[in-house]
């Protein structure tokens, strides 16, 4: 779960600061993606946000600190930074999922949650087999 005192106060149904960056960066212009921006939540389609995704964003926000725009660009820019930006925002996602679940829930949400982590969003940083090790090592967390 997200460090306390990172409360989102809003969600904002728009494309967040730096939108031109991040879009030349990660091509998701069209693709329902959300963004921590401090203390919001920039869902550009006005996509529900369960509980699971604001526990990742909240890590994020919390990590941003007080230069949003100096996070948001080092990420952008440096892929080693992003990947750890991502893997406790990830880890946070994953314990979420498993709070309640039997063994084939955690299965099923280690596989998710690394398949996620190994993607192309993030620039295909880490493989699935090594996303799943940080993951399970980051359990219950």
């Amino acid at each position: 779960m997200g460090k306390p005192g990172v409360v989102f106060v809003k969600i904002a149904i728009d494309f967040p600061p730096l939108w031109d960056e991040i879009d030349a960066a990660f091509h998701v212009k069209g693709r329902k993606v959300i963004y921590a921006w401090g203390d919001t939540i920039y869902n550009p389609y006005g996509m529900p946000v369960p509980p699971v995704l604001m526990d990742h964003e909240m890590v994020h926000g919390h990590r941003q600190g007080k230069d949003v725009i100096g996070w948001w660009r080092r990420y952008i820019e440096d892929p080693v930074f992003r990947l750890n930006e991502e893997i406790p925002a990830h880890i946070a996602e994953y314990n979420h999922m498993i709070r309640q679940g039997n063994r084939n829930d955690r299965r099923q949400a280690l596989k998710l949650v690394s398949g996620r982590l190994s993607a192309p969003l993030y620039g295909g940083l880490i493989t699935k087999a090594k996303a799943k090790a940080l993951l399970k090592a980051g359990e219950g967390f």
